[in-house]
Formats: structure tokens, sequence, C-alpha cells
């Protein structure tokens, strides 16, 4: 006899068919059966981990701010926050709370660097949460929607690069650099764009062969030259900072030499 009553829920949630294709072949079922299941009861871990935070084993504090989380989330994302709670030669793990010093931003880039803004602490635990920037810091991407947004702030995604790197969050690095060039796309000449600048080329480090946030936008400025120069506000930026203004002339592509010419009579 079947029973009518609906099936008990579940940890995870199976995707509508709106969200999949169905596979054709054995493995692409196979493939599909394990993506599927990683992303889903990953996302349904971690939103049950999100709500339960007031049992969480750990403690950031920084300014008026005081934020529950689980070592082990800590520990997936930054070795740097990792030590601090695990090794038992730091106060911090064994008290469990771990109080960085507070320096809110507040529009003087001479703040930052020298404590943890409060706002972006915040941020960043959001992250570590959801895999994804806080509806605040999110940009829409040029091709979701043809309706003109607001765009989030440059200038708060920067100083969210500038922690992550602190921190050694790769992944938040490149959500970062993903939606400050999505950013862009949008808004070639976006108002915030010096003041975010500054503070990516003077409380960041990029060594040579790595590819961070000074990479992306002076490829994307290089990208775009022809309106760049024709732009008073990118004058003033390259005027500014020196440093973008050297990155943007290395990304310019370089012309492909053309081939010699041969004479079809002689070769020569």
């Amino acid at each position: 006899m079947t029973s009518t009553s609906p099936p008990p829920s579940s940890r995870c949630t199976s995707p509508s068919s709106d969200d999949w294709t169905f596979p054709t072949t054995a493995h692409d079922m196979a493939s599909w059966g394990i993506d599927c299941f990683r992303s889903h009861i990953s996302k349904s871990i971690l939103e049950q981990l999100w709500d339960d935070r007031d049992r969480a084993d750990f403690e950031i504090r920084c300014g008026d701010k005081s934020l529950k989380v689980h070592r082990a989330i800590l520990r997936s994302h930054s070795e740097v926050l990792a030590k601090a709670c695990d090794n038992h030669s730091f106060k911090e793990a064994v008290s469990g709370i771990l109080d960085l010093k507070s320096q809110p931003y507040g529009g003087n880039l001479d703040n930052l660097g020298d404590g943890d803004d409060p706002e972006i602490v915040e941020e960043m635990i959001h992250y570590f949460y959801h895999l994804e920037l806080s509806p605040k810091a999110r940009v829409i991407s040029p091709w979701e929607c043809e309706v003109v947004h607001v765009e989030p702030s440059l200038v708060l995604l920067a100083r969210i690069y500038v922690l992550a790197e602190k921190y050694f969050i790769e992944a938040l690095k490149s959500s970062v650099m993903v939606g400050f060039r999505n950013s862009l796309e949008r808004e070639l000449q976006h108002p915030e764009l010096i003041e975010a600048c500054h503070i990516i080329f003077k409380k960041t480090v990029e060594p040579a062969g790595e590819k961070g946030l000074k990479t992306v936008v002076a490829k994307f400025l290089a990208d775009h030259l022809e309106k760049v120069k024709k732009s008073k506000m990118h004058d003033k930026l390259f005027q500014e900072i020196p440093e973008l203004a050297f990155r943007v002339l290395k990304e310019i592509p370089k012309p492909s030499p053309q081939a010699p010419h041969h004479c079809k009579w002689c070769g020569l």
C-alpha cells in the first residue's frame, strides 16, 4: 500500500528540473551524481552551521563585533586563523577567543594595515559560511540583467581584498577579483575607482609572477585603452598611482611581428 504522506525532509535538497540537464552517459551520470551531492550537501551543512553559530566553539572579536565561528570553518579557509584556534602555545587556542586589533577605515587610507575593520571582518565571516560575497559586496554580472543597478562599492571590495590577503584567504581574494572586474565591466569610470586603487596599490603586495587584484585592474584598463585615453579621470588615476600606469603599459598586447616580404620570382 502506497503512503500518501509526504516523505521526511532531508538535509540536502535535490535540484529542480531548471537547475540541471540530465546526463546521457554512465560516466556523465556518475560525475553528475557526485557533483550534485557535493554541492547540495556542502551548502546544506554550511547553512546549518551558519544558523547554529551560537553554539560554535570559537569567537572572533573586533571592535564592537563579537562573531561566533566554528574552528573547522576557520581551518578550511585560512592557515593563519587555523593556527590561532588550534596551536595551544597561543592563548587564543586555549581561551577560544581571538581578539583582533580594531581600526575602522573611515575613509582614512592610513588606517588600513594598522588593525582590522570590524565591518570587513564581518564580511570575511559571511564568506566563510556562504562561499560568496555578502549582498552588500556582491556585483551583478553585466550579462545577468539589463536593468541599471547601483554598483556595490569598489572601496568595500578593495578593503575585503586587503583583509583576505592579510590572512591568506585565496578563495575570498578570487571572489573579490571577479566582482571588481564585473563592476568595471558595467562602469569603466566608476566613481570609487581612484580611492579603491589607492587602497589596492598601497596596501597589498603582488610579487612578480603572481596575478592578483593589481593585475586585474591593470589588464582591464589595458583592454579598454582607447576609452581610457579619452578619460580625464583615468589620467588623474595614472598620475597619482605611477605603478598602475606602468602595469597597464605592460598589459597592452604587443603587435605580432609581420612576416618579411618575399619576392615571388626570386624568393629574396
